[in-house]
Protein backbone atom coordinates (compact mmCIF):
# COMPACT_ATOMS: atom_id res chain seq x y z
CA UNK A 1 0.00 0.00 0.00
CA UNK A 2 1.04 3.56 -0.38
CA UNK A 3 1.02 4.03 3.39
CA UNK A 4 1.93 1.66 6.18
CA UNK A 5 -1.73 1.34 7.19
CA UNK A 6 -3.31 2.05 3.78
CA UNK A 7 -3.68 5.00 1.39
CA UNK A 8 -4.14 8.09 3.57
CA UNK A 9 -6.24 9.84 0.93
CA UNK A 10 -8.80 7.02 0.95
CA UNK A 11 -9.03 6.99 4.74
CA UNK A 12 -9.52 10.77 4.77
CA UNK A 13 -12.24 10.50 2.10
CA UNK A 14 -14.01 7.78 4.08
CA UNK A 15 -14.05 9.86 7.25
CA UNK A 16 -15.24 12.92 5.35
CA UNK A 17 -18.14 11.02 3.81
CA UNK A 18 -19.22 8.65 6.58
CA UNK A 19 -17.93 10.26 9.76
CA UNK A 20 -16.11 8.51 12.56
CA UNK A 21 -17.14 4.94 13.44
CA UNK A 22 -19.89 4.72 16.06
CA UNK A 23 -22.00 2.00 17.64
CA UNK A 24 -24.15 1.69 14.49
CA UNK A 25 -21.03 1.01 12.43
CA UNK A 26 -19.78 -1.61 14.88
CA UNK A 27 -23.13 -3.42 14.78
CA UNK A 28 -23.15 -3.20 10.99
CA UNK A 29 -19.66 -4.69 10.81
CA UNK A 30 -20.77 -7.56 13.06
CA UNK A 31 -23.81 -8.20 10.85
CA UNK A 32 -21.80 -8.14 7.64
CA UNK A 33 -19.13 -10.38 9.15
CA UNK A 34 -21.80 -12.99 9.94
CA UNK A 35 -23.18 -12.73 6.40
CA UNK A 36 -19.72 -13.15 4.89
CA UNK A 37 -18.86 -16.18 7.06
CA UNK A 38 -21.44 -18.08 9.14
CA UNK A 39 -24.69 -16.97 7.43
CA UNK A 40 -23.66 -17.11 3.79
CA UNK A 41 -27.04 -18.54 2.73
CA UNK A 42 -28.52 -15.11 3.52
CA UNK A 43 -26.02 -13.27 1.33
CA UNK A 44 -28.28 -12.95 -1.70
CA UNK A 45 -29.66 -9.46 -1.02
CA UNK A 46 -28.10 -6.10 -1.87
CA UNK A 47 -26.62 -5.14 1.49
CA UNK A 48 -25.49 -1.79 0.05
CA UNK A 49 -29.16 -0.78 -0.21
CA UNK A 50 -29.23 -0.63 3.60
CA UNK A 51 -27.66 2.76 4.52
CA UNK A 52 -26.31 1.46 7.85
CA UNK A 53 -24.70 -1.63 6.29
CA UNK A 54 -23.33 0.43 3.40
CA UNK A 55 -21.69 2.84 5.85
CA UNK A 56 -20.30 -0.05 7.92
CA UNK A 57 -18.90 -1.76 4.81
CA UNK A 58 -17.23 1.41 3.54
CA UNK A 59 -15.62 2.34 6.85
CA UNK A 60 -14.34 -1.17 7.61
CA UNK A 61 -14.41 -3.74 4.80
CA UNK A 62 -13.57 -1.30 2.00
CA UNK A 63 -10.09 -0.32 3.30
CA UNK A 64 -9.50 -3.93 4.35
CA UNK A 65 -10.26 -5.25 0.85
CA UNK A 66 -8.38 -2.42 -0.85
CA UNK A 67 -5.33 -3.55 1.14
CA UNK A 68 -5.75 -7.11 -0.19
CA UNK A 69 -5.93 -5.91 -3.80
CA UNK A 70 -2.94 -3.64 -3.22
CA UNK A 71 -0.82 -6.51 -1.92
CA UNK A 72 -1.45 -8.42 -5.16
CA UNK A 73 -0.89 -5.38 -7.39
CA UNK A 74 2.60 -5.33 -5.90
CA UNK A 75 3.04 -9.01 -6.80
CA UNK A 76 1.84 -8.64 -10.39
CA UNK A 77 4.17 -7.82 -13.28
CA UNK A 78 4.75 -4.08 -13.62
CA UNK A 79 2.05 -2.37 -15.65
CA UNK A 80 3.20 -1.09 -19.05
CA UNK A 81 4.11 2.62 -19.26
CA UNK A 82 1.10 3.60 -21.33
CA UNK A 83 -2.58 4.30 -20.72
CA UNK A 84 -4.09 1.09 -19.36
CA UNK A 85 -7.65 -0.17 -19.14
CA UNK A 86 -8.85 -1.60 -15.83
CA UNK A 87 -12.04 -3.60 -15.24
CA UNK A 88 -13.32 -3.93 -11.67
CA UNK A 89 -16.00 -6.66 -11.73
CA UNK A 90 -18.39 -6.85 -8.79
CA UNK A 91 -16.63 -3.76 -7.53
CA UNK A 92 -19.02 -2.76 -4.76
CA UNK A 93 -17.98 0.77 -3.73
CA UNK A 94 -14.88 0.61 -5.93
CA UNK A 95 -12.57 -1.83 -4.13
CA UNK A 96 -10.36 -2.68 -7.12
CA UNK A 97 -10.64 0.76 -8.70
CA UNK A 98 -9.52 2.62 -5.57
CA UNK A 99 -6.64 0.21 -5.03
CA UNK A 100 -5.51 0.81 -8.62
CA UNK A 101 -5.76 4.57 -8.17
CA UNK A 102 -3.46 4.44 -5.15
CA UNK A 103 -1.11 1.98 -6.85
CA UNK A 104 -0.66 4.16 -9.92
CA UNK A 105 -0.20 7.38 -7.96
CA UNK A 106 2.33 5.74 -5.62
CA UNK A 107 4.42 4.04 -8.31
CA UNK A 108 4.90 6.87 -10.75
CA UNK A 109 2.41 8.02 -13.33
CA UNK A 110 4.71 8.47 -16.34
CA UNK A 111 2.90 7.19 -19.38
CA UNK A 112 -0.37 6.40 -17.62
CA UNK A 113 -2.19 9.62 -18.54
CA UNK A 114 -5.48 8.59 -20.11
CA UNK A 115 -5.88 5.37 -18.12
CA UNK A 116 -9.49 4.13 -18.02
CA UNK A 117 -11.10 2.37 -15.07
CA UNK A 118 -14.51 0.73 -15.37
CA UNK A 119 -16.41 -0.51 -12.29
CA UNK A 120 -19.26 -2.99 -12.77
CA UNK A 121 -21.75 -4.07 -10.11
CA UNK A 122 -25.42 -4.94 -9.74
CA UNK A 123 -25.84 -2.43 -6.88
CA UNK A 124 -26.54 1.10 -8.09
CA UNK A 125 -25.99 2.41 -4.57
CA UNK A 126 -22.56 0.78 -4.29
CA UNK A 127 -21.49 2.30 -7.61
CA UNK A 128 -22.73 5.72 -6.50
CA UNK A 129 -20.45 5.43 -3.48
CA UNK A 130 -17.58 4.30 -5.73
CA UNK A 131 -18.03 7.38 -7.94
CA UNK A 132 -18.05 9.79 -5.00
CA UNK A 133 -15.02 8.20 -3.34
CA UNK A 134 -13.07 8.12 -6.62
CA UNK A 135 -13.71 11.84 -7.15
CA UNK A 136 -12.80 12.74 -3.57
CA UNK A 137 -9.60 10.68 -3.55
CA UNK A 138 -8.58 11.95 -7.00
CA UNK A 139 -9.08 15.56 -5.85
CA UNK A 140 -6.53 14.98 -3.08
CA UNK A 141 -3.82 14.13 -5.64
CA UNK A 142 -3.24 17.69 -6.83
CA UNK A 143 -1.15 17.91 -9.96
CA UNK A 144 -1.52 14.20 -10.78
CA UNK A 145 -2.77 13.27 -14.24
CA UNK A 146 -6.45 12.46 -14.48
CA UNK A 147 -7.81 8.97 -15.04
CA UNK A 148 -11.21 8.27 -16.51
CA UNK A 149 -13.61 6.44 -14.20
CA UNK A 150 -16.94 5.01 -15.34
CA UNK A 151 -19.51 2.71 -13.79
CA UNK A 152 -21.97 0.22 -15.25
CA UNK A 153 -24.90 -1.22 -13.31
CA UNK A 154 -25.26 -4.82 -14.44
CA UNK A 155 -26.52 -8.14 -13.11
CA UNK A 156 -23.37 -10.20 -13.55
CA UNK A 157 -25.39 -13.42 -13.51
CA UNK A 158 -27.18 -12.24 -16.67
CA UNK A 159 -24.69 -10.01 -18.52
CA UNK A 160 -25.77 -11.15 -21.99
CA UNK A 161 -24.41 -9.15 -24.89
CA UNK A 162 -24.28 -6.03 -22.70
CA UNK A 163 -21.18 -7.14 -20.84
CA UNK A 164 -18.97 -4.01 -20.98
CA UNK A 165 -15.88 -6.20 -21.29
CA UNK A 166 -16.99 -6.93 -24.87
CA UNK A 167 -16.02 -3.37 -25.84
CA UNK A 168 -12.26 -3.98 -26.02
CA UNK A 169 -9.19 -5.35 -24.29
CA UNK A 170 -8.41 -4.70 -20.60
CA UNK A 171 -4.93 -4.80 -19.06
CA UNK A 172 -6.16 -5.72 -15.58
CA UNK A 173 -9.41 -7.48 -14.63
CA UNK A 174 -10.20 -7.63 -10.90
CA UNK A 175 -12.83 -9.67 -9.08
CA UNK A 176 -12.38 -9.00 -5.36
CA UNK A 177 -14.65 -11.06 -3.09
CA UNK A 178 -17.33 -11.11 -5.78
CA UNK A 179 -17.03 -14.44 -7.61
CA UNK A 180 -18.19 -16.46 -4.59
CA UNK A 181 -21.38 -14.38 -4.38
CA UNK A 182 -22.40 -15.20 -7.97
CA UNK A 183 -24.54 -18.13 -9.16
CA UNK A 184 -25.05 -19.45 -5.63
CA UNK A 185 -28.49 -20.82 -6.58
CA UNK A 186 -27.30 -22.43 -9.84
CA UNK A 187 -27.28 -26.20 -10.31
CA UNK A 188 -23.54 -26.02 -11.04
CA UNK A 189 -22.18 -22.74 -9.63
CA UNK A 190 -18.60 -23.64 -10.60
CA UNK A 191 -19.52 -24.08 -14.27
CA UNK A 192 -21.37 -20.76 -14.34
CA UNK A 193 -18.46 -18.94 -12.72
CA UNK A 194 -16.02 -20.53 -15.16
CA UNK A 195 -18.19 -19.43 -18.09
CA UNK A 196 -18.20 -15.85 -16.81
CA UNK A 197 -14.44 -15.90 -16.32
CA UNK A 198 -13.91 -17.31 -19.81
CA UNK A 199 -15.73 -14.30 -21.25
CA UNK A 200 -13.63 -11.96 -19.09
CA UNK A 201 -10.40 -13.68 -20.12
CA UNK A 202 -11.35 -13.18 -23.75
CA UNK A 203 -11.33 -9.46 -23.00
CA UNK A 204 -7.94 -9.62 -21.25
CA UNK A 205 -5.03 -8.19 -23.23
CA UNK A 206 -2.33 -10.64 -24.32
CA UNK A 207 -0.02 -9.38 -21.54
CA UNK A 208 -2.73 -8.58 -18.98
CA UNK A 209 -3.54 -10.04 -15.57
CA UNK A 210 -6.83 -11.28 -14.16
CA UNK A 211 -6.93 -11.04 -10.35
CA UNK A 212 -9.33 -13.19 -8.34
CA UNK A 213 -9.57 -12.68 -4.58
CA UNK A 214 -11.87 -14.74 -2.38
CA UNK A 215 -12.50 -14.99 1.38
CA UNK A 216 -10.16 -17.23 3.34
CA UNK A 217 -12.89 -19.77 4.04
CA UNK A 218 -12.66 -23.45 3.21
CA UNK A 219 -15.87 -23.47 1.12
CA UNK A 220 -15.07 -20.41 -0.99
CA UNK A 221 -11.40 -21.36 -1.37
CA UNK A 222 -12.10 -24.91 -2.52
CA UNK A 223 -14.58 -23.48 -5.03
CA UNK A 224 -11.77 -21.25 -6.30
CA UNK A 225 -9.50 -24.30 -6.59
CA UNK A 226 -12.18 -25.99 -8.75
CA UNK A 227 -12.52 -22.87 -10.92
CA UNK A 228 -8.76 -22.80 -11.38
CA UNK A 229 -8.62 -26.43 -12.44
CA UNK A 230 -11.34 -26.03 -15.06
CA UNK A 231 -9.82 -22.88 -16.55
CA UNK A 232 -6.34 -24.40 -16.70
CA UNK A 233 -7.58 -27.72 -18.12
CA UNK A 234 -9.43 -25.83 -20.86
CA UNK A 235 -6.27 -23.80 -21.57
CA UNK A 236 -8.16 -20.55 -21.00
CA UNK A 237 -5.34 -19.16 -18.86
CA UNK A 238 -2.15 -19.99 -17.05
CA UNK A 239 -1.46 -19.32 -13.39
CA UNK A 240 1.00 -16.54 -12.67
CA UNK A 241 0.58 -16.95 -8.90
CA UNK A 242 0.25 -18.52 -6.34
CA UNK A 243 0.47 -21.95 -8.00
CA UNK A 244 3.82 -23.18 -9.32
CA UNK A 245 2.26 -25.65 -11.74
CA UNK A 246 -0.67 -26.19 -14.12
CA UNK A 247 -1.62 -29.62 -12.82
CA UNK A 248 -4.85 -30.31 -10.89
CA UNK A 249 -4.86 -28.66 -7.48
CA UNK A 250 -3.52 -31.21 -4.95
CA UNK A 251 -5.52 -29.56 -2.16
CA UNK A 252 -8.67 -31.01 -3.74
CA UNK A 253 -7.45 -34.59 -3.28
CA UNK A 254 -8.76 -34.58 0.32
CA UNK A 255 -12.01 -32.89 1.39
CA UNK A 256 -10.50 -30.94 4.30
CA UNK A 257 -7.53 -29.39 2.46
CA UNK A 258 -7.42 -25.85 1.10
CA UNK A 259 -4.87 -23.05 0.63
CA UNK A 260 -5.09 -19.40 1.64
CA UNK A 261 -2.81 -16.44 2.22
CA UNK A 262 -2.04 -14.66 5.48
CA UNK A 263 0.04 -11.55 4.91
CA UNK A 264 1.37 -9.16 7.56
CA UNK A 265 -0.61 -5.94 7.86
CA UNK A 266 -0.90 -3.00 10.21
CA UNK A 267 -4.56 -1.92 10.23
CA UNK A 268 -5.23 1.82 10.32
CA UNK A 269 -6.29 3.17 13.72
CA UNK A 270 -9.89 3.49 12.53
CA UNK A 271 -10.12 -0.26 11.87
CA UNK A 272 -8.30 -1.05 15.08
CA UNK A 273 -10.93 0.92 17.00
CA UNK A 274 -13.76 -0.97 15.29
CA UNK A 275 -12.02 -4.29 15.98
CA UNK A 276 -11.75 -3.48 19.67
CA UNK A 277 -15.47 -2.73 19.91
CA UNK A 278 -16.52 -5.69 17.74
CA UNK A 279 -14.14 -8.14 19.39
CA UNK A 280 -12.25 -8.86 16.16
CA UNK A 281 -8.54 -9.16 15.44
CA UNK A 282 -7.33 -8.08 12.00
CA UNK A 283 -3.54 -8.17 12.32
CA UNK A 284 -3.07 -9.88 8.95
CA UNK A 285 -4.64 -9.92 5.50
CA UNK A 286 -6.29 -13.30 5.00
CA UNK A 287 -7.59 -14.29 1.59
CA UNK A 288 -7.37 -16.78 -1.25
CA UNK A 289 -6.35 -15.67 -4.72
CA UNK A 290 -5.39 -16.39 -8.29
CA UNK A 291 -3.44 -14.23 -10.71
CA UNK A 292 -4.14 -15.50 -14.22
CA UNK A 293 -2.33 -14.68 -17.46
CA UNK A 294 -2.54 -15.71 -21.10
CA UNK A 295 1.17 -15.41 -21.92
CA UNK A 296 2.56 -18.11 -19.61
CA UNK A 297 4.48 -15.66 -17.39
CA UNK A 298 5.02 -16.96 -13.84
CA UNK A 299 5.92 -15.34 -10.52
CA UNK A 300 8.97 -17.62 -10.09
CA UNK A 301 10.79 -20.32 -11.96
CA UNK A 302 9.11 -23.70 -11.95
CA UNK A 303 11.13 -26.73 -10.98
CA UNK A 304 10.55 -29.95 -9.01
CA UNK A 305 12.68 -28.52 -6.19
CA UNK A 306 10.84 -25.16 -5.99
CA UNK A 307 7.79 -25.08 -3.69
CA UNK A 308 5.21 -22.70 -2.30
CA UNK A 309 4.77 -22.85 1.49
CA UNK A 310 1.00 -23.33 1.91
CA UNK A 311 0.67 -23.46 5.69
CA UNK A 312 2.03 -21.84 8.79
CA UNK A 313 5.32 -23.31 9.99
CA UNK A 314 4.40 -25.66 12.83
CA UNK A 315 7.01 -25.40 15.56
CA UNK A 316 6.95 -28.61 17.58
CA UNK A 317 9.21 -30.06 20.22
CA UNK A 318 12.45 -30.78 18.39
CA UNK A 319 10.87 -30.28 14.95
CA UNK A 320 9.61 -27.71 12.41
CA UNK A 321 7.05 -28.67 9.78
CA UNK A 322 5.11 -27.07 6.92
CA UNK A 323 2.97 -28.10 3.99
CA UNK A 324 4.53 -27.36 0.60
CA UNK A 325 3.05 -27.45 -2.91
CA UNK A 326 4.37 -27.74 -6.45
CA UNK A 327 4.08 -29.97 -9.52
CA UNK A 328 5.09 -33.03 -7.48
CA UNK A 329 2.19 -32.69 -5.03
CA UNK A 330 1.45 -31.27 -1.58
CA UNK A 331 3.89 -32.86 0.87
CA UNK A 332 4.23 -32.30 4.58
CA UNK A 333 7.92 -31.52 5.11
CA UNK A 334 9.87 -31.19 8.33
CA UNK A 335 13.35 -30.72 9.76
CA UNK A 336 14.38 -32.05 13.12
CA UNK A 337 16.19 -29.50 15.26
CA UNK A 338 19.17 -31.83 15.51
CA UNK A 339 19.44 -31.75 11.69
CA UNK A 340 19.68 -27.94 11.52
CA UNK A 341 22.78 -26.75 9.69
CA UNK A 342 24.09 -23.75 7.80
CA UNK A 343 22.92 -25.38 4.57
CA UNK A 344 19.27 -25.62 5.65
CA UNK A 345 19.09 -22.64 8.04
CA UNK A 346 16.85 -20.77 5.56
CA UNK A 347 14.00 -23.01 6.73
CA UNK A 348 13.88 -20.84 9.85
CA UNK A 349 12.65 -18.00 7.60
CA UNK A 350 9.83 -19.96 6.00
CA UNK A 351 6.32 -18.54 6.28
CA UNK A 352 2.98 -19.05 4.57
CA UNK A 353 3.12 -17.94 0.93
CA UNK A 354 6.91 -17.93 0.59
CA UNK A 355 8.48 -19.63 -2.43
CA UNK A 356 11.37 -21.87 -1.40
CA UNK A 357 13.88 -24.23 -2.93
CA UNK A 358 14.66 -27.56 -1.27
CA UNK A 359 17.48 -29.51 -2.86
CA UNK A 360 16.19 -32.89 -1.71
CA UNK A 361 13.37 -34.21 0.45
CA UNK A 362 13.79 -37.63 1.99
CA UNK A 363 10.35 -39.13 1.52
CA UNK A 364 8.98 -41.04 4.51
CA UNK A 365 5.60 -42.69 5.08
CA UNK A 366 3.76 -39.60 6.35
CA UNK A 367 6.32 -36.79 6.17
CA UNK A 368 9.23 -35.67 4.02
CA UNK A 369 12.46 -34.94 5.88
CA UNK A 370 15.11 -32.29 5.30
CA UNK A 371 18.48 -33.68 6.36
CA UNK A 372 21.54 -31.87 7.71
CA UNK A 373 23.30 -31.72 4.33
CA UNK A 374 20.21 -30.56 2.38
CA UNK A 375 20.47 -27.07 0.89
CA UNK A 376 17.41 -24.85 1.49
CA UNK A 377 16.79 -21.39 0.02
CA UNK A 378 14.04 -18.77 0.23
CA UNK A 379 13.49 -17.84 -3.42
CA UNK A 380 10.77 -15.25 -2.83
CA UNK A 381 9.50 -14.08 0.55
CA UNK A 382 6.08 -12.53 0.96
CA UNK A 383 6.31 -8.81 1.52
CA UNK A 384 4.11 -7.30 4.18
Amino acid sequence: MGQKHGPRSLLEALRARYGEPDREVVEGVRTLSRLFTKERDSLGGDYFADPALCRAYCLYFLPLNVAKVASLLGEMPVLPSRPVRILDVGSGPGVGALALLDHLTQHGIAGHEGTEVLAVDRSRRALQEAKVLWEEVSAMHHGEPSFRFDTVTLDLERPGARGPWKSGAFDVVILANSLNELFRAATDPIARRVALLESLLEALSSDGTCMLIEPALRETTRDLHHVRDRLVAARRATVYSPCLHERPCPALARPDDWCHEERPWSPPPMLQAIDREAGFIKDALKFSYLLLRKDGLTVAERSPDVYRVVSEVMVMKGDRRAWLCNETGRPLVGRLDRARSEANAALDRWHRGAIVRVEHIERRATIGRIERATRVEVVRPVEG
